[in-house]
């Protein structure tokens, strides 16, 4: 085991039903690792504080007066921090030691991996599709499409097709580590020196795809983006974007789509 040391970034949103097991499950996997775990509230206003209370000595808690977002928040985080790996994760995971140990030892040991992930399943261990292609507009498009029930047969299947194409389902089916587009971040771990070459989460999406948008500035930077399927944390998935077609999270999700988009051609 590498001496090196491991800052952990935490968003909390009303996460009162999450606190407990994820941060217990942090502590518990990371007792071999020099870590510290830092937690950024957006505003809760549910008992997350008041949970949050019951680890103090165990992690730093930087409260919000409102929600931020995503990027700003964590990017408060990624500020407050001080050791040689980052891991951002999301307050929904429940992680294990060998998922935390086995993405510590990669990322410190191979230099041309810029960022690295592990497989996240539900809770029945069946796998998410948490790597993807970038989010361009035709896979968004396939995303929507997939979910109408109401699609003729022979269109259904075409969408599913061409939907599958932005996965790495094969892949994750494997026990090989395999470079990837982006992985949603849920789960990314990072050597700190990468936010020297590239920058910080652009704080001008507020939720999605401040995570595409993270990797591919990696990868342009010459470095990889790695998948450890051999390795797999539990992730609960709440994305607050889906749960309402016409909602302020769709909102703010689609003007962040949008300024990436322009992004490219700028």
């Amino acid at each position: 085991m590498t001496n090196k040391s491991l800052s952990v970034i935490l968003l909390t949103w009303n996460s009162e039903k999450d606190v407990e097991p994820c941060i217990s499950s942090i502590l518990e996997a990371t007792k071999e690792i020099q870590t510290e775990i830092i937690v950024v509230d957006n505003g809760s206003q549910d008992n997350t504080l008041q949970l949050l209370d019951s680890f103090k000595g165990s992690v730093t808690l930087h409260p919000l007066p409102e929600n931020k977002g995503v990027a700003p928040a964590r990017n408060i985080g990624l500020k407050l921090s001080h050791n040689d790996v980052v891991w951002i994760l999301d307050i929904d995971t429940i992680v294990n030691k060998e998922a935390a140990e086995g993405m510590f030892n990669y990322i410190t040991e191979h230099d041309e991996c810029g960022l690295c992930a592990c497989k996240l399943t539900d809770v029945n261990g069946i796998p998410q599709e948490s790597c993807r292609k970038l989010p361009w507009p035709k896979y968004k498009l396939m995303n929507i499409l997939a979910t109408r029930s109401s699609l003729p047969k022979g269109l259904s299947q075409w969408v599913n097709e061409k939907n599958e194409q932005q996965f790495y389902h094969k892949e994750l089916s494997m026990e090989s580590p395999f470079s990837v587009e982006y992985t949603i971040g849920a789960c990314q771990m990072f050597r700190r020196e990468i936010l020297d070459e590239i920058g910080y989460l652009d704080e001008k999406i507020f939720y999605g795809p401040e995570d595409a948008d993270f990797c591919q500035r990696i990868v342009r930077a010459g470095k990889e983006i790695v998948v450890l399927p051999q390795f797999r944390i539990i992730h609960h998935y709440n994305r607050a974007s889906q749960k309402k077609l016409f909602s302020a999270a769709t909102y703010r999700h689609v003007k962040g789509l949008i300024h990436y988009y322009v992004k490219q051609i700028i």
